[in-house]
């Protein structure tokens, strides 16, 4: 999900370009209290069980939806200024200053540099749908892209 926020107004739109601002409100408010003028992130939207996994049925349904929550992993434009050519480590610095106070529907997803063999199988064991690798020397780049890999766990089944 891309998350917009333009001075007193926020849009989210999904990887299929549809607006779902009106579909997760805790969201799009959370972008307003955020301290910058503008930003856009690039994040995952979620509803979370109490055992970590994600509910993908109340993700879909209205009334989840507005549990949902965004886990924000890049940063693209901070007030004004494209943070697309940067290294994704700078830009995830940037967003992780952004974040360092806790934003009601945002939260930061952290890196696990250098352990991500061991971190694909604890989320094959947790039942998760697998994990996401990005270079963390490459700028951004909209879509598929040979600089990140997205490893799912065999046997996953969508919950909900």
């Amino acid at each position: 999900m891309i998350c917009r926020r333009a001075d007193s107004e926020s849009r989210l739109w999904s990887r299929n370009a549809l607006n779902w601002t009106g579909r997760h409100p805790r969201i799009a408010t959370g972008l307003l209290s955020l301290p910058c003028g503008s930003c856009v992130i690039d994040g995952e939207a979620v509803v979370q069980l109490p055992d970590g996994r994600d509910d993908f049925h109340a993700l879909r349904s209205a009334a989840g939806g507005r549990h949902a929550i965004l886990m924000a992993f890049d940063l693209l434009e901070l007030d004004g200024r494209d943070l697309r050519p940067l290294p994704l480590d700078e830009r995830r610095a940037e967003l992780q200053r952004l974040l360092a106070a806790p934003v009601d529907g945002i939260a930061f997803v952290d890196a696990m540099a250098e352990q991500g063999e061991a971190l694909f199988r604890h989320a094959c064991a947790l039942g998760l749908e697998g994990i996401i690798s990005k270079r963390r020397d490459s700028p951004y780049r909209s879509g598929r892209s040979p600089t990140w890999l997205k490893s799912k766990c065999p046997g996953y089944v969508r919950h909900g």
